[in-house]
């Protein structure tokens, strides 16, 4: 276990209603992206470089299982009309739900959290064609109790499957001063090991940009460490 892992590890026990990673010793690691579609990003440029990245990532190493993602969605960020969870889905990425407003959710009411969480959900079983939506992510990776009961009561209610992930890492690249590719990718190779949950962010067009030319670096030490890269869903449920 190397010091990532143990951190994480620790973490973990103090927040188990959460989450972080999966215990495994298979070389796998599962891919989201936060806050894609980008913040008033009319054509979705934002969330198709991303979609680009891993797809060129994909052709390369076309002869070994496809990289794929979780892309943790927050519905106010949907233009009206847009194509954009068709695309993701239609590459073999997961949709996950990442509420309405991009803010802390654990600030929220118990009344108003649940009520966006729902109205999140619905927005997103509606555009992904009734799919299910299995993960869901906090704002500002704070959750609390309340939040916890308002997910058991929309699961036993309205028959919603939602578990509460967070991710293995701490990232960095919404700051100005630290959303740089290069940067992103070095923190990112000291941060993985078997069964680890990666997050990365896509709430502005330029950090989804940085975030795209990192993929292409991460994805590539990642293949050649001889790593898997998947959904949540494909993490969590394997044996």
């Amino acid at each position: 276990m190397n010091l990532s892992q143990e951190l994480v590890n620790g973490v973990a026990k103090l927040f188990p209603d959460a989450i972080f990673y999966k215990k495994t010793t298979e070389k796998v690691v599962a891919l989201t992206i936060d806050d894609a579609p980008c913040y008033q990003d009319y054509g979705d440029y934002g969330t198709k470089a991303i979609l680009k990245a891993i797809a060129k990532h994909n052709q390369k190493y076309s002869h070994l299982e496809p990289a794929t993602a979780t892309f943790f969605v927050i519905s106010s960020h949907l233009c009206p009309d847009t194509e954009i969870i068709s695309e993701i889905m239609t590459q073999g990425h997961e949709i996950g739900n990442h509420g309405v407003i991009d803010e802390t959710h654990a600030w929220l009411t118990p009344q108003q959290f649940e009520q966006q969480l729902k109205e999140a959900h619905e927005k997103l079983l509606e555009l992904t064609g009734k799919n299910e939506i299995r993960w869901y992510r906090p704002g500002r990776g704070f959750y609390n109790q309340k939040m916890l009961k308002a997910i058991a009561h929309l699961t036993s209610d309205e028959h919603y499957d939602l578990q509460l992930v967070l991710a293995s890492m701490v990232p960095f690249d919404t700051f100005d001063m630290t959303n740089q590719p290069w940067l992103t990718a070095m923190y990112t190779k000291q941060m993985v090991f078997p069964g680890a949950i990666l997050v990365f962010h896509a709430n502005s067009t330029k950090i989804a940009q940085n975030t795209a030319i990192a993929l292409e670096i991460i994805l590539e030490d990642l293949r050649k460490r001889d790593y898997r890269i998947v959904t949540v869903s494909q993490l969590l449920d394997q044996d």
